[in-house]
């Protein structure tokens, strides 16, 4: 048994370790605003954790929406069905193009929930001004979230790897550019880093475009000669598998949003404390996060080939190896907190403080590496629906109103949030790999 592990270890990593990779540089990206938000001032380190909780759902949604042609190309790479990838190419255009619109209004309503949530006014305009400075770049990330997973179902995860490590030198230097402002620009503060970003995601889109139309391996599914207009029925049937996927990422991040909402209104040191720490937790989730994309897609091709078997080896070898890498995170966490948070700012209060919060996110790594491993496998199997409901009783039925009551009614404040992120991410890994232990059982 070892050695079929083994066996499907290397078939994994291949592909898993740029898929990783290319999740930690989009992540680097996230990573380098806060940190340079740190550095200019607390404030703005508070409207960029503010601006980011009311974007990343967004983010999420249409990530997950897209997330859908991975193991759709994948399984039809592993049945040789090479005609209706040509078609699902067409299709991620497309759909990239029309969700747009979609996307900008989401983040139009900023204002008046930040409004409904009594932040401090000042640092509501900061965090919408941001927001708003992003909006010129989404039609670029909707365009490269669609092209990067249709990659993925191909295996494509290095070229993935090379745009999104590119990005990240231009991101920082847009971000000191416009955050301080020089040549022709006037200093915009944290503005500028929305700014920054909507012109790095662009340049992403360009990127895997310029690859995927110029690949040679792509050169036998004639991707440009054979674009039309997609046919309804192929679309159906994405949006069947998107929706769900979409929803399910959704309740996830919506919960980490809802939650940093909830702490906006305590003091700017608590709220700069948590972004702080929830910026660690987020760093090494995207590691199991790209190897889960790696699984979907050896799951869906192995699926396509109908070697049951092997689909199941190949899925629980992914599970083994994401709780693994998320138990060495829990330890480094719990071992050198001081040395991590001093990364992004020196103030002895806010070392204790994000020391405090660290220690939660440490107990939550196991469940989080578990879940999102689960998660990955059976949307390999294109089980989509049954994870919904799952998430949703996870997220929001046990771990938002669990970390509510204890915050608000039993005085925790901040720590009963995070005690409530445990308890949600917990019940979701134990019934989704209750999902994968018996779905994948059966013969597709």
């Amino acid at each position: 048994m070892f050695q079929l592990y083994k066996k499907e270890l290397r078939e994994l990593l291949p592909i898993g370790i740029p898929a990783i990779l290319s999740q930690l540089a989009q992540m680097a990206a996230g990573f380098i605003d806060v940190l340079m938000a740190g550095h200019y001032s607390t404030d703005a380190l508070a409207a960029i954790a503010i601006g980011t909780s009311l974007l990343h759902p967004v983010l999420v949604f249409f990530l997950g929406l897209f997330l859908a042609f991975n193991p759709i190309i994948a399984h039809f790479k592993g049945a040789g069905e090479d005609s209706k990838i040509a078609t699902h190419f067409n299709i991620c255009i497309v759909i990239a193009i029309a969700m747009t619109p979609l996307a900008i209004l989401a983040l139009f309503n900023a204002p008046y929930i930040l409004e409904l949530l009594n932040i401090a006014p000042d640092i509501s305009k900061t965090a919408t001004d941001y927001l708003y400075a992003t909006l010129w770049g989404w039609p670029g990330l909707m365009l490269f979230l669609a092209l990067r997973f249709f990659n993925e179902g191909l295996f494509s995860t290095k070229a993935i790897l090379l745009v999104t490590a590119a990005s990240i030198p231009f991101n920082i230097l847009f971000n000191y550019w416009f955050m301080y402002g020089g040549y022709g620009v006037e200093e915009m503060g944290t503005t500028g880093i929305g700014y920054a970003t909507a012109l790095t995601w662009s340049l992403m889109f360009v990127g895997l475009l310029v690859y995927t139309l110029t690949a040679k391996k792509y050169r036998q599914y004639n991707l440009l000669k054979t674009f039309q207009l997609p046919p309804l029925g192929e679309i159906k049937a994405f949006f069947a598998l998107g929706f769900p996927l979409a929803i399910t990422l959704g309740f996830e991040i919506t919960m980490f949003a809802a939650v940093s909402l909830m702490i906006a209104k305590y003091p700017t040191e608590i709220m700069a404390a948590h972004q702080i720490a929830l910026n660690l937790s987020s760093l090494t989730f995207m590691i199991p996060l790209g190897l889960s994309q790696a699984i979907t897609a050896r799951v869906s091709y192995l699926r396509g080939k109908n070697k049951i078997e092997a689909m199941r080896l190949a899925g629980n070898t992914g599970i083994l190896l994401s709780i693994s890498i998320m138990s060495a995170a829990a330890i480094m966490f719990m071992s050198i907190p001081t040395v991590l948070i001093s990364i992004y700012t020196q103030d002895l209060e806010l070392l204790k403080l994000a020391g405090e919060l660290l220690f939660f996110a440490a107990i939550f790594q196991f469940s989080d590496g578990l879940q999102v491993a689960c998660a990955g496998c059976l949307r390999g199997l294109q089980d989509t629906k049954i994870p919904l409901f799952i998430t949703a009783i996870a997220y929001w039925l046990v771990g938002f109103p669990t970390g509510y009551y204890l915050a608000e009614h039993q005085g925790y404040g901040v720590n009963g949030y995070w005690i409530g992120l445990i308890t949600g991410l917990s019940v979701a890994s134990i019934l989704l790999l209750q999902r994968w232990l018996s779905h994948s059982k059966v013969s597709i």
